[in-house]
């Protein structure tokens, strides 16, 4: 284990403490120790190898016990964690039955496939006449943290990255960072904005970190947008329906 001091400890307890965190955010495992930073949520080890299958475009996995853990990554992990990670993508479940900590790796993969990858579960983005990308730049001014989560997981690259419009070049992640909320660190492990260097200089350290961060971020995405790890079986996949409703 890396935990060596006292301050490692207690950052990975705040993560643990989240709400939802006792239990895999997909198999309701108990104790998970992996992570992942584009969700904000805590995964078993068996989740984990298949959520390192989804592509780092969809998930980037982290052991909470044998990785480093800035400032910028713990932020993430505190800021979301497996409640609110789950409202938001598992909105529509009624009628699937969720895999539990003894169910196959099938099952398991099966279940996180569909609700990462084909979204099948999300939550439906708010009905609204105004375009997602600005929707997202409302949410971050307002710093509603769980619609920006549903925002992000709705949109595409293009919209995420939009910018607020009249000669103005500032993007969600810009306006986040001005006013040093909790949003920032969340949007840049969804890669915004597409172009770290522009990521704007501020007072906070939080924002500075994740700045840095985004570079290395961004520097390590396939800009293909293909990942060579995908297994494309989703078709293979069948999800067990609820008999109540059949």
């Amino acid at each position: 284990s890396r935990l060596g001091s006292q301050s490692d400890a207690l950052t990975i307890q705040s993560i643990r403490n989240v709400r939802g965190n006792s239990f895999c955010v997909d198999c309701d495992a108990p104790n998970p120790d992996w992570a992942s930073l584009n969700l904000g949520a805590l995964i078993c080890i068996a989740c984990s190898g298949i959520h390192r299958n989804l592509g780092t475009h969809l998930s980037r996995v982290r052991s909470l016990d044998l990785d480093d853990w800035p400032v910028e990554l713990s932020m993430v992990m505190t800021a979301v964690g497996n409640t609110m990670a789950n409202s938001v993508w598992e909105g529509a479940v009624e009628g699937y039955t969720k895999p539990g900590a003894d169910s196959t790796r099938e099952e398991k993969e099966c279940w996180i496939r569909a609700k990462y990858d084909q979204k099948l579960f999300l939550t439906p983005a708010p009905q609204s006449d105004v375009p997602l990308g600005q929707q997202l730049l409302r949410a971050v001014v307002e710093d509603d943290l769980r619609l920006v989560a549903l925002l992000l997981a709705h949109g595409t690259r293009e919209e995420v990255n939009e910018t607020y419009g009249d000669g103005d070049g500032r993007t969600a992640l810009h306006l986040s960072c001005a006013m040093a909320n909790e949003c920032s660190d969340v949007l840049l492990q969804h890669g915004c904005p597409n172009d770290a260097a522009s990521v704007p200089a501020t007072t906070t350290t939080t924002a500075a970190a994740a700045a840095a961060a985004a570079a290395g971020n961004i520097a390590n995405r396939n800009p293909s947008g293909n990942n060579p790890n995908i297994n494309n079986n989703n078709a293979q996949c069948e999800l067990n329906r609820s008999i109540s409703i059949m």
